[in-house]
């Protein structure tokens, strides 16, 4: 039996969930205060919003390493959100580009 690993460690919190919803330990959590400014560039291929490359989607996630209720919001592109949708494996690099631009890590494209 093979068991596939996901190349990233948080959750991702689907349109219109609440933290409460994917992670029971914070019933009761009710509200969100957006703290920062929308990112400059993809947060999944790092390359610069602009006229042609327009932000797409807002990708949502928690940390589940994290013992407060913290969700991260990161824009991503039209390429990165197909790439996104499609699911699977391309999700999961989509999801792991995310988490290592919210962890400050340098792009590895």
């Amino acid at each position: 039996m093979t068991t596939s690993h996901k190349p990233h460690s948080v959750t991702e919190v689907p349109p219109g969930a609440t933290l409460e919803d994917i992670l029971p330990a914070f019933a009761g959590v009710k509200h969100e205060i957006i703290i920062g400014t929308p990112n400059l560039e993809c947060a999944s291929c790092r390359k610069p919003f602009n006229e042609a490359r327009k932000r797409r989607k807002v990708v949502r996630m928690a940390p589940t390493w994290l013992a407060v209720p913290v969700v991260f919001s990161f824009h991503i592109c039209g390429r990165c959100f197909s790439l996104h949708q499609q699911g699977g494996s391309a999700r999961d690099g989509v999801m792991a580009a995310v988490q290592a631009y919210c962890e400050g890590d340098e792009a590895k494209q």
